[in-house]
């Protein structure tokens, strides 16, 4: 079993919360904690909080997390990053509970967690770095006790991916800490897709987490205006479990925090001038990946 901390934006796009639960239904995975990044980050763990409760894994502690970037540096992205809003919060007013977040700060837990162990908690970050830089900076030893399994950025071309754009200087930060790093970014993430089908398929199985995904699946389809989930963070973490899923490529990333046009691209420099400081996915076995996930969370 591989143990995970999770670091995520959940609400926004569908895939954390189908990240979330697929981390517990697969069999592979410990969940040692959940910890919310990117804006209003208490609801974000409340969101967290209700899909937990629908697996039965009140256990598992929640903290919410930092809300502002490191910097607050103007961007060609930042207007979008400032009119952006959660998709899928309807599901708390629906399922209302007790409020059960964890007291105390995300970035405390992580260095706490993390310094008090023997190096085998994994950081998985589905949302901007912002809280993960924070523990590093806070703490540079957790360069040593801990490895990233990361969603975020793109290689295959020149553009921003979401996670790394609301927070470049703090994806900055993590690829410069030395501190191992698997990139799963949109060159292999965007080829991981849900059809109807799949859709229709999780909806169908009666128990409480599959009736909250589908649910919140359809919040997320009204919201957007997009039909078919695409499996970017459960990805993430089906690559801490099982690397085969992707290949590949030890590469030199810099994460572009300057250039008003680019600002926050990861860029492959040339490996003969940098060191290597991330595996980056590269390909994807999608066709048993997406197999493998539905598999999870309809049997």
């Amino acid at each position: 079993m591989k143990k995970i901390i999770l670091d995520t934006d959940i609400g926004d796009d569908i895939d954390d919360a189908l990240a979330l639960a697929f981390a517990l239904l697969c069999g592979e995975i410990e969940l040692v904690g959940v910890t919310t990044v990117f804006r209003d980050t208490e609801r974000r763990a409340e969101l967290a909080c209700c899909v937990l409760d629908a697996l039965g894994r009140g256990d598992v502690p929640v903290y919410a997390g930092l809300g502002k970037p490191l910097f607050d540096n103007a961007s060609r992205g930042r207007a979008a990053i400032e009119t952006h809003r959660p998709r899928q919060m309807e599901a708390i007013r629906q399922s209302p509970g007790p409020s059960r977040l964890a007291e105390g700060r995300a970035v405390d837990y992580i260095v706490d967690t993390l310094m008090g162990g023997d190096g085998d908690v994994t950081l998985v970050p589905i949302g901007p770095l912002t809280n993960i830089a924070a523990a590093l900076t806070v703490e540079p030893r957790l360069a040593q006790k801990t490895t990233i399994c990361l969603m975020g950025g793109c290689v295959g071309r020149m553009t921003a991916e979401w996670n790394i754009l609301c927070d470049p200087e703090a994806a900055h930060v993590v690829f410069g800490a030395g501190v191992p790093i698997t990139m799963v970014g949109l060159d292999v993430t965007e080829a991981c897709r849900l059809d109807t089908a799949h859709v229709q398929a999780i909806g169908s199985v009666d128990r409480p987490i599959n009736r909250l995904c589908f649910d919140l699946i359809q919040l997320w389809r009204k919201d957007s205006g997009w039909e078919h989930p695409i499996l970017h963070d459960p990805l993430a973490i089906a690559m801490v479990f099982d690397p085969t899923f992707c290949e590949t490529r030890s590469s030199a990333i810099h994460v572009e925090t300057r250039s008003d046009r680019l600002n926050g691209a990861t860029v492959r420099v040339r490996s003969d001038k940098f060191e290597a400081n991330a595996e980056v996915c590269v390909d994807v076995d999608s066709e048993r990946f997406v197999s493998y996930f539905v598999n999870t969370l309809t049997t």
